[in-house]
């Protein structure tokens, strides 16, 4: 059955505690963006009569916190796990992707594309070309220690999850490719071959966030500070690895190419909704 349409709201409108409600409730639905607007969609159309008193009471003001009945840990677990399919698929397979590190050294070479072009040729776009948007995208899914993937899995699932139950899973795959891709351009132009890890993924993740936070005044469950406090934590690492060369072993390249191109896929993502919408509207 195709999801029910059943609301539509601006970017800036909290529909927090709307949804809570719903989710109290055991109402399935998803609210995700399309031509800028926020969209409440539901499965069941049993369920629309009684969404449609809660929306009008949540309209007024009048809509009281739900309470959820008690819910065992495990339902709760499972419940949170269908939410974000794409995000744990992903975390999964960044875990498949280190179990097998362990036991195969095929994974080494992926971390050193272009070797035969740095650094003579980083300025030349032939030999980025050349490498490919392949080779620049698989050491994000690489991890080199059990606290390196437990970092960045805790990051990924965090922000992650922020992004697929606002946005919904279509865009979060879209990030984490271009992202993956971008950071590791970056990386390669800033350092050369020799990284890994989906420390740039993530922080594509926050750009997408923190701008539209910042800027556009869409809500996910991130605190707003946590863009200014990484990025400041970035600033810091690189000024401490310019007095002290490798004093923090940090891919900045990644980082800061990561976190630049999730600033801009989120002010394109915009720019194109509201193309969008002055076309449906003319």
């Amino acid at each position: 059955m195709e999801p029910l349409l059943l609301l539509i709201a601006g970017p800036e409108i909290d529909m927090g505690p709307l949804t809570r409600h719903l989710w109290a409730n055991r109402i399935a639905h998803r609210v995700v963006e399309q031509d800028g607007q926020q969209r409440l969609y539901l499965a069941r159309t049993e369920d629309i009569p009684q969404v449609k008193i809660w929306i009008s009471q949540w309209r007024e003001g009048q809509l009281a916190e739900a309470v959820a009945a008690p819910v065992k840990p495990l339902s709760r677990f499972l419940v949170t796990l269908a939410e974000v399919p794409v995000t744990l698929l992903v975390l999964l397979f960044l875990v498949a992707v280190f179990l097998w590190m362990q036991v195969s050294p095929d994974w080494q070479v992926w971390t050193i594309p272009g070797t035969e072009y740095w650094p003579e040729q980083r300025w030349s776009l032939d030999a980025y070309l050349n490498i490919g948007l392949l080779a620049f995208w698989l050491p994000s899914i690489l991890h080199l220690s059990l606290m390196h993937i437990v970092f960045n899995g805790l990051w990924w699932w965090v922000l992650g999850a922020a992004i697929e139950r606002r946005d919904g899973g279509r865009v979060l795959m879209v990030l984490t490719l271009v992202t993956g891709v971008f950071s590791g351009v970056a990386q390669w132009w800033y350092a050369g071959p020799g990284f890994a890890g989906a420390s740039g993924v993530t922080m594509g993740l926050l750009g997408w966030i923190g701008w539209r936070q910042y800027q556009q005044r869409i809500r996910y469950p991130v605190p707003s500070l946590l863009l200014p406090v990484m990025v400041g934590f970035l600033l810091l690492s690189l000024m401490g690895d310019s007095l002290v060369p490798g004093l923090t072993g940090t891919a900045h390249g990644a980082h800061f190419g990561g976190l630049l191109s999730g600033f801009i896929l989120a002010a394109l993502w915009a720019v194109i909704s509201r193309s969008d919408k002055a076309r449906g509207k003319s």
